[in-house]
């Protein structure tokens, strides 16, 4: 089931992300951590915040400009799956419990309301890093839930 869950989310991605995202894409998929310049980069890429050819570093300052990246961080930075929970809700543009909606969508409350969602197992920690597979998995989950990411025509 979660090679079929993985096959499905690369594919997913594949489809809207060009040649050089998809080498990005087969990456993050073997790296044994998250990073945050990688969520961030499928995020930017995917809602058309960035090119394609741009780095991690471009790819948070765009969420950070947008609203849905509350600071700028190190894009080598290991993504804790609160963070993760951040970057993807924003992404889809989820609406959230009230907790979430009055912090503006913080990590924990991401987290929080991904977790009340039956998305993210109860028993793990906020600050868990996820492998690449993890958080594509994660991804995947949420996609499935919440639909398309939110798309814009700026770059």
């Amino acid at each position: 089931m979660k090679k079929f869950t993985i096959i499905i989310s690369f594919l997913f991605l594949t489809v809207s992300l060009s040649a050089q995202s998809a080498h990005i894409v087969t990456d993050i998929l073997n790296s044994e951590k998250m990073t945050i310049g990688q969520a961030c980069y499928l995020s930017a890429v995917s809602q058309g915040f960035i090119s394609e050819d741009a780095s991690f570093e471009d790819a948070i300052l765009a969420l950070v400009g947008q609203e849905q990246l509350s600071e700028i961080a190190d894009p080598s930075e290991p993504a804790a799956i609160a963070k993760l929970s951040e970057i993807y809700t924003k992404m889809f543009d989820v609406k959230g419990g009230l907790f979430y909606r009055i912090s503006g969508g913080s990590p924990r409350y991401a987290f929080k309301h991904l977790k009340s969602q039956g998305l993210i197992s109860p028993s793990v920690d906020p600050s868990k890093i996820l492998s690449g597979r993890e958080a594509m998995n994660l991804f995947t989950k949420i996609s499935m839930r919440y639909g398309e990411p939110q798309f814009t025509d700026e770059l």
